[in-house]
């Protein structure tokens, strides 16, 4: 390994482990929880998008054809099978009207914040964005600019 790559993998709290889908080590990043495995962040993305279909009223013989999948073939993405995707996710999100933001958030949620409160408060802020108008969205958006730059300014 470089040293370049040392001092990233330093700077940056990235721990090694061993996942049982990849041969080799690999890092990655801890959050508030026990990293979970990739099979285990499958499952969670498995679990939001049931929820997100659930909640939709559809069946898996309703969502599979919009897919252009047979109904056999959509459930492996909900039983956890079937690896998904991004773009199969921002498919399923525009058919099932979710934010992809939404299950990645369900999968990973240790990485929006230092504690499962603040990961929470940054989910729940991320909501309120998605529902505001775009002229409300620029306002904040000018709003949260500024005190950051004044933020940085005190800083120095």
């Amino acid at each position: 390994m470089t040293n370049r790559l040392e001092k990233y993998i330093d700077d940056n709290g990235l721990v090694e482990t061993i996942d049982a889908e990849v041969e080799k080590p690999i890092f990655r990043r801890p959050g508030y929880e026990v990293l979970p495995t990739f099979a285990e962040l499958d499952r969670r993305l498995s679990d939001g998008l049931r929820e997100a279909r659930d909640k939709s009223g559809l069946t898996h013989a309703d969502v599979a054809p919009l897919l252009g999948l047979h109904p056999i073939v959509y459930g492996r993405y909900e039983r956890s099978e079937t690896k998904m995707h991004v773009s199969r996710l921002i498919h399923l999100s525009e058919l099932l009207d979710f934010s992809p933001i939404d299950l990645i958030m369900a999968a990973a949620p240790y990485r929006f914040g230092k504690s499962p409160e603040a990961s929470e408060r940054r989910r729940k802020l991320i909501k309120v964005v998605e529902g505001l108008p775009d002229e409300a969205v620029e306002s904040m958006l000018s709003l949260v600019e500024a005190m950051s730059k004044l933020r940085s300014e005190d800083g120095k």
